[in-house]
């Protein structure tokens, strides 16, 4: 771990995460980083891998001498926040969530394509 990350990990609320996914040229990336999570800016990374907005990334949480198969989280690439000299981008991150299983209502046509939940 490089000087950076280390002064990083100082700060309160920033973990240790290895984040995944499609990067721009639709080519699939793994990278070890830190998630910094703040009330006002939310959760921010900085990645190596260009990035667009709207794509979607995995983020597992790196814990020393724990348990490592912590499940990876699904979030969106809500804002490209800054392009850094070193070629690095911070990101701010929403996280995603499953969808309510779809059902048939009063206004459905029996014939419809939607499957009965």
């Amino acid at each position: 771990m490089d000087c950076q990350m280390d002064h990083e990990l100082e700060m309160t609320n920033s973990y240790r995460v290895e984040v995944s996914g499609w990067d721009a040229s639709e080519n699939f990336f793994v990278e070890t980083t830190i998630l910094n999570w703040s009330g006002d800016e939310g959760k921010q990374i900085s990645l190596r891998s260009p990035v667009r907005e709207g794509c979607v990334v995995f983020v597992r949480l790196l814990r020393p001498f724990v348990n490592a198969d912590s499940i990876p989280v699904a979030y969106q690439v809500a804002e490209l926040v800054e392009q850094e000299a070193s070629g690095r981008t911070t990101v701010r991150l929403a996280q995603l969530y499953p969808r309510e299983p779809v059902t048939r209502t009063a206004e459905t046509p029996k014939d419809s394509a939607i499957p009965v939940a």
